[in-house]
C-alpha cells in the first residue's frame, strides 16, 4: 500500500475527492518506478500486476490526479505522447531520453534559472513554467 504524504491526503480532501483503489494503484506505481510513464505503460504494468483496470479508467485517473496537482504531465517532443510522474516531494527538474531504447533519466538541476530572470526582465512577463528536453544515447545503447 502507498504511504501517502500528508499534502496528498489534504489535497484530495480539500477537493472532496476520495482515494479510490485506482488512484491508489496509479500513485503507487509511479512512486515505485520513479520514471515518467505513459497512460498505456501504466495500464500495461497494472494489468501485469493483476489490477482490474481498463485503459479509459487510467486516462481518467491521470487526468484527475493531474488536475489535483499530484501528477506532472510531460510531453516529450519526439515521442508524441504524454507521460506522467509524481509531483509530490520532487523539485523542478528536466529529463534526458535515450533515442534508441527510450530510457528517461531525471536531471536534478535546472540550468535555466538565470536565463528565466533575464527573460522576465526583458519582457516583463512572469515566467511560471518552462521545459527543457535533452536526448542522446544511454550507456547501454552507445
Amino acid at each position: 500500500m502507498l504511504k501517502l504524504e500528508p499534502t496528498i491526503k489534504k489535497g484530495l480532501q480539500a477537493t472532496g475527492r476520495r482515494m479510490t483503489r485506482t488512484r491508489q494503484a496509479v500513485l503507487a506505481l509511479l512512486q515505485r518506478t520513479r520514471q515518467p510513464l505513459s497512460a498505456t505503460e501504466i495500464f500495461d504494468q497494472l494489468h501485469q500486476e493483476k489490477v482490474a483496470i481498463d485503459l479509459v479508467t487510467v486516462y481518467r485517473t491521470v487526468h484527475v490526479l493531474k488536475e489535483l496537482g499530484l501528477l506532472v504531465q510531460l510531453d516529450l517532443h519526439q515521442e508524441g505522447l504524454s507521460r506522467y510522474e509524481l509531483k509530490e516531494g520532487r523539485k523542478h527538474h528536466h529529463h534526458i531520453r535515450c533515442q534508441i531504447c527510450g530510457q528517461i533519466v531525471d536531471l536534478l538541476l535546472c540550468p535555466l534559472k538565470k536565463v528565466t530572470k533575464l527573460i522576465e526582465q526583458q519582457t516583463q512577463f512572469i515566467v511560471d513554467d518552462h521545459t527543457l528536453e535533452f536526448t542522446g544515447l544511454c550507456p547501454e545503447c552507445q
